[in-house]
């Protein structure tokens, strides 16, 4: 359920802002499917990308975030030495299969809404609301992470399905065995 999501990464990461609570939800409904407007393109952002973490930190390898998909954190994955051609499999083919639906979208925010209006978000519920004005203004588009949000943890990740990371890690598993 989104409200559970959202309020374990609430205490996982107190200074999210609206901005950043929408981008959980939409990845939440939608996957990462906006981010794939050019397979070359995602390519190299992810080279690129990895090219520049360093691997300080201690971050899960993943992060659930509901609707069968998690976070994969990128500094873990080079940590373990998951090769990039991996990684991006596990992206595209969770951006293939995940479509959502805007309805189901509109209702996790009104969840969003309750919250804050409860006092269990991070960011006052007055906030929100401006934020989801302009928001709607622009007809729901995906988001990146706010300023402040990147300045404090540096996110670095893909989303995919858990599934079938779960199995590739398996899979892994049996392979370094033998």
């Amino acid at each position: 359920m989104i409200r559970n999501i959202l309020a374990a990464h609430f205490d996982q990461y107190p200074r999210m802002q609206p901005q950043d609570a929408v981008k959980l939800i939409y990845q939440n409904e939608f996957g990462p499917g906006h981010m794939i407007t050019d397979t070359r393109k995602a390519i190299l952002r992810l080279q690129q990308e990895l090219e520049g973490l360093t691997l300080d930190g201690n971050e899960p390898l993943y992060e659930a975030i509901g609707n069968g998909l998690c976070r994969l954190n990128l500094r873990p994955c080079l940590k373990k030495g998951i090769p990039v051609q991996d990684i991006l499999s596990l992206f595209l083919d969770t951006a293939k299969g995940v479509q959502g639906d805007k309805k189901q979208f509109l209702k996790k925010l009104q969840m969003l809404q309750q919250m804050a209006e409860q006092d269990e978000t991070p960011f006052y519920a007055a906030e929100l609301d401006y934020y989801l004005i302009t928001y709607q203004e622009k007809k729901y588009p995906a988001v990146h992470h706010s300023d402040i949000y990147n300045a404090s943890y540096h996110p670095a990740y893909r989303v995919v399905l858990q599934k079938k990371l779960k199995d590739y890690l398996a899979s892994r598993r049996e392979a370094e065995k033998k």
